[in-house]
C-alpha cells in the first residue's frame, strides 16, 4: 500500500496556561532512527518537565513499528493522544516528540491530552509530503543480444531502477527495484521477450 511521509523535519510551539509545549517532527526509516531522534530531543531539553513521543517508523499499517510514551505524565494523557493524531494523519516514517516545560498551573488529565494532541496537530500542519510506494526486488538474467533492449525498458519505465549489474559468460544479470505501481507496465514491456529471460522476484 502506498502512503505519504513528510519531506523534512518540522517544529512548532505554543503556550497553554503558562506551560510551553514544543513539538518536533523527524522523518525516520526505522525504529532505531526514531529512538535516536527521541534521545536527541531529550539531550536538547534536559531540564524539560517531560519529553513525550510517538512514532510510526515505517508504513502506517505496520503496527510493529508503532510506539508512544508518556515520559512521566499520567498514563494515557500524552503519548496515546499524540499517537492518535499521528495515526489519523495517515503518515508513515514519522516521529514526533513534544517537550513540555511546566508553567505551574495544572491542566488536568483532559487538558493535558488536548494540549499534547494539539501540539502534534500543529507540527503536522502544512508540512510537505511525498508518496512512498512499496517496492519489489527482481533479478533478471538476459542474453547479450537483449541487454540493450532491457536497458531501454528499464530507463523508460517510471519507477523502475537498476541497483546492480553483473556480466556473465552468456549475458548480464540485473538486480532491479520496481515500485508497485510500475510492475504492470514493466511486465507488459518485457512480455515479448520474457521467454528468453530468467526472472526471479521476491517481495521487499
Amino acid at each position: 500500500m502506498s502512503y505519504l511521509r513528510p519531506c523534512a523535519k518540522n517544529e512548532a510551539d505554543h503556550v497553554i496556561k503558562k506551560s510551553q509545549f514544543i513539538g518536533y517532527l523527524s522523518v525516520v526509516d526505522n525504529i532505531e532512527q526514531a529512538n535516536e531522534f527521541v534521545r536527541q530531543i531529550k539531550t536538547l531539553h534536559p531540564k524539560a518537565s517531560h519529553n513525550c513521543h510517538c512514532y510510526i517508523a515505517g508504513a502506517p499499517d505496520q503496527s510493529a513499528l508503532w510506539a508512544y510514551s508518556d515520559d512521566g505524565e499520567p498514563k494515557g494523557c500524552a503519548g496515546l493522544p499524540m499517537f492518535q493524531v499521528l495515526k489519523h494523519s495517515g503518515l508513515g516514517n514519522t516521529c514526533v516528540v513534544v517537550t513540555r516545560y511546566f508553567g505551574g498551573i495544572k491542566l488536568g488529565t483532559g487538558g493535558m491530552a488536548r494540549a499534547y494532541s494539539a501540539t502534534v496537530g500543529l507540527v503536522l500542519a502544512n508540512i510537505e509530503t511525498q508518496i512512498i510506494h512499496p517496492t519489489r526486488q527482481l533479478t533478471l538474467l538476459a542474453p547479450f543480444h537483449l541487454t540493450g533492449t532491457i536497458e531501454h525498458i528499464i530507463t523508460t519505465t517510471t519507477g523502475v531502477s537498476i541497483t546492480h549489474r553483473e556480466w556473465l559468460n552468456l549475458g548480464q544479470r540485473y538486480s532491479i527495484t520496481l515500485q508497485e505501481p510500475s510492475i504492470e507496465a514493466f511486465n507488459k514491456a518485457i512480455s515479448p521477450i520474457e521467454h528468453l529471460l530468467t526472472i526471479k522476484q521476491a517481495d521487499h
